[in-house]
């Protein structure tokens, strides 16, 4: 569990820990390009979402547990979804419900870190200009440090985020503390290789972190680096996406789907359940598994909790090849699903190594 190998590494730092929290980092390219680093593999959350795993690797708490289930879900009682990062509601109608996303999830690494006498210190501009619950519980006691790129217009070049992540941490390393720091720093490379991959651009970016890691390590900070998911490349194709469509509308559903890339969902009315499943059987073939609920449980990936059954739909679409339907279909690269593509995710230490990582399963 990422949470144990942060605490545990932050109660032996002798100045204070850095982590580095890559946004959709897959570990095959970490491997390539984190060339002063110690490597260990870890496994994503499912779905392989930025607001599953990223909340998840803070509280150690399971998404059947804290609720942060897909990008898009609905929350209980209520009569549309939600978008967990923008706080947005999509409904057939006037959302008059729009109920409350999220349960308490639970201590964050920064709730411990402070309960310990530690600062607990978190950067990053993009989750600075968010609001609402979700990223209230993933930030839940750290101090936000004000970056000045907050205010403009936010670069999605990730050559640019890099120097301006490396340039935050350096100025927070700078200051003295009573007693040794968590600095945890968000790397936005996401937007990015949603459009152009892990290509030579994103590849430079990642070796000014990993000089820029290397270079606190040697001066006594210790460096973690982890992921929240990978990407694999796609290309929707139209008919898919016009026959989602036309089932994710209120002639078949009670609201709109939810999800989050490859792992969508569908609302249907009562009493479509069985057709809607059917029907979309036939058309995704073989692009996509589609699952109830009790099924995800019984293959491992999402315990059907009362918590889980209140946010999802009763048909769920797990992408199985790249055609399969994103809600974007202008995005080259994505993820949410099973592969290890999307799930597989690295775990980088400079300097000392870290507890051992869980076994995969």
């Amino acid at each position: 569990m990422i949470t144990e190998v942060v605490a545990g590494t932050l109660r032996v730092a002798p100045r204070g820990l850095c982590v580095l929290a890559v946004d959709g980092l897959s570990l095959e390219v970490a491997e390539s390009a984190f060339h002063h680093a110690h490597i260990r593999p870890l496994r994503s959350t499912f779905p392989s979402t930025s607001t599953t795993a990223w909340l998840t690797a803070v509280t150690g708490t399971a998404p059947g547990v804290h609720g942060a289930v897909g990008m898009v879900h609905r929350a209980p009682g209520a009569d549309c979804v939600t978008h967990l990062v923008t706080g947005d509601t999509y409904s057939f109608g006037a959302c008059r419900t729009p109920g409350s996303p999220l349960p308490h999830p639970g201590p964050t690494l920064f709730d411990r870190a402070a309960a310990s006498g530690r600062p607990a210190l978190a950067i990053g501009a993009e989750l600075e200009r968010l609001t609402g619950p979700w990223v209230d519980a993933v930030l839940h006691g750290a101090r936000l440090v004000p970056s000045p790129a907050a205010a403009a217009t936010l670069t999605i070049d990730p050559v640019r985020v890099a120097e301006r992540t490396v340039r935050e941490v350096e100025a927070v390393l700078a200051h003295s503390y009573d007693a040794p720091p968590l600095v945890w720093a968000y790397v936005n490379l996401d937007d990015h290789i949603h459009r152009s991959g892990y290509d030579s651009r994103l590849r430079e970016a990642l070796s000014l972190l990993d000089t820029a890691a290397a270079r606190w390590a040697e001066t006594g900070w210790s460096v973690l680096a982890h992921a929240d998911h990978g990407q694999v490349e796609v290309t929707p194709d139209p008919a898919l996406f016009e026959a989602w469509e036309r089932l994710d509308a209120p002639a078949h559903c009670r609201m709109p789907g939810g999800g989050a890339g490859r792992v969508r969902w569908l609302h249907p009315l009562p009493g479509h359940e069985d057709i809607v499943a059917d029907v979309l059987r036939d058309v995704l073939g073989d692009h996509a598994l589609v699952l109830t609920p009790d099924e995800l449980d019984d293959r491992g990936l999402l315990p059907a909790t009362p918590v889980v059954r209140a946010r999802i739909g009763e048909v769920v679409a797990l992408a199985t090849s790249p055609s399969f339907p994103v809600p974007d279909p202008t995005v080259a690269w994505e993820h949410g699903s099973v592969s290890d593509g999307e799930t597989l995710v690295p775990l980088a230490a400079w300097n000392p190594v870290p507890e051992p990582a869980p076994a995969l399963p």
